[in-house]
């Protein structure tokens, strides 16, 4: 059953398979949330925030979740199958991404004390299978996507399944990430290869 939020929040949500789960220092405000399957859960915890977002879950057993401290904002998260995962740490800011975990078990991960700016594709997925003509085998597997803690994701970059972006990291403006990034380098281009290691940043 649908936890139902006040009305005076503004949020639209829709479907009658999971829970939103809410701390008394959560905010939601303008958001659409649907839940379509059984024992789906949204789960915000201490001050975390969604606003102006979409939200969709459509399968089974699937979790998305925000730590204390998070802020997202004009976004869209969707998960579809069941037993995924979309989970966002502690202080991250999210401004105007696409986030999505597709396939059945599968995890996207964000860490603590990121920054994502507008218009970023998160995707475990290539948005459609893939089979070979003979065997009729599936070609292109959804695969996790891990982002560490202290990552910036500059404006209009890609992130594509199967990378893991490691800590202190940047990705630059209008990337495509199809490897690994390793600890404290910026990556740019397409596909992003790395041009600078040994960084830091600040908020």
């Amino acid at each position: 059953m649908t936890t139902k939020l006040p009305l005076r929040l503004l949020n639209i949500i829709k479907g009658k398979g999971g829970k939103i789960i809410t701390s008394p220092k959560s905010y939601l405000i303008w958001n659409k949330i649907k839940l379509r399957g059984e024992n789906n859960k949204l789960i915000v915890h201490g001050t975390g925030k969604f606003r102006r977002c979409t939200i969709s879950i459509h399968g089974n057993n699937n979790i998305i979740e925000i730590e204390e401290g998070a802020n997202i904002s004009y976004s869209n998260l969707e998960v579809t199958g069941s037993d995924c995962l979309i989970k966002i740490g502690k202080k991250t800011d999210i401004g105007g991404s696409y986030l999505s975990a597709k396939g059945d078990g599968t995890q996207l991960t964000i860490g603590d004390n990121c920054m994502f700016s507008r218009n970023i594709n998160v995707m475990t997925y290539d948005g459609h299978p893939i089979f070979d003509a003979e065997t009729k085998s599936l070609l292109n597997s959804p695969e996790d996507i891990i982002i560490g803690n202290k990552v910036w994701i500059a404006a209009n970059a890609t992130i594509l399944k199967g990378v893991t972006v490691h800590d202190g990291s940047i990705v630059a403006f209008g990337s495509i990430v199809t490897k690994h990034v390793p600890h404290k380098t910026i990556v740019a281009g397409s596909p992003a290869k790395v041009i600078k290691e040994n960084i830091s940043w600040e908020h």
